[in-house]
């Protein structure tokens, strides 16, 4: 693939980059390389089974670094937009397949959670992250904590409401790496690229006032400060309360 061209259809032509330009920051960047990349499967720019700008393209135009980069391709790949292919790069995935007609379980599960409401989505982080705590007590370490903290500096610079979106989420399921259990990052990866969705961005986009933005920032605070000091009682509670003033926000603007 030569520089500023995708394989379609047998043929070449130019993506439309026009729009967009190398963000001054990673967060920014990350954000402005989902809108694209989203933007132009959404569109109908890129079709199922071409291939993706490759990531050094890709790291260069928005700005990322390789390791930030790969991050953000795998949340797309886990929503099943994109596919990756090692030695070849990334490709725009195939549309699912109706769930009855899906022989695989595993797919047929991710599609069910994608389409999950947002009610729903709430009800099991309610079950999911609070269960979560003991484990992320024990086992976080060092660089855990420091992610976190990163996670919530980036939220709180966020200057507009999908980059607060993405960190608030990186910061959640950062909590649950933290646990060690990759099988319950693996489920929690996929419930949160719910949260990606347009249907949920427009839904936060209503209901994340600055007084809420306000409180869900303490929360998380207070979340990651208990984390830190191994207060696993402190941290749930503190998780709880955040967990149910965001359901209420979103649920009662329904």
């Amino acid at each position: 693939m030569q520089d500023g061209w995708v394989k379609l259809d047998q043929e070449a032509r130019p993506y439309d980059t026009s729009s967009f330009h190398p963000p001054h920051n990673s967060d920014r960047g990350a954000a402005a390389l989902l809108r694209f990349i989203e933007g132009s499967i959404a569109g109908g720019i890129w079709k199922p089974g071409d291939q993706l700008p490759t990531e050094r393209e890709l790291g260069a135009r928005f700005g990322l670094a390789r390791n930030t980069l790969r991050k953000r391709l795998k949340v797309l790949e886990s929503e099943g937009l994109i596919v990756r292919r090692v030695g070849s790069g990334s490709f725009v995935a195939q549309p699912p397949r109706p769930i009855a007609e899906v022989p695989n379980p595993g797919l047929a599960l991710l599609t069910r959670i994608h389409g999950a409401s947002p009610s729903e989505v709430m009800e099991l982080r309610l079950m999911i992250e609070p269960q979560v705590i003991d484990l992320a007590v024990a086992r976080s370490t060092t660089a855990n904590f420091n992610t976190l903290t990163e996670c919530l500096e980036r939220s709180e610079a966020a200057k507009t409401t999908p980059e607060f979106e993405l960190w608030d989420g990186l910061l959640h399921l950062e909590i649950l790496r933290a646990a060690r259990n990759q099988l319950l990052i693996d489920i929690y990866d996929a419930l949160n690229g719910v949260r990606r969705q347009a249907q949920w961005g427009k839904l936060k986009e209503r209901t994340l006032t600055p007084e809420g933005r306000i409180l869900y920032e303490k929360q998380h605070r207070d979340i990651v400060g208990a984390l830190k000091a191994r207060d696993a009682v402190t941290a749930r509670e503190a998780l709880v309360s955040h967990l149910k003033a965001v359901r209420e926000a979103l649920l009662g603007a329904m």
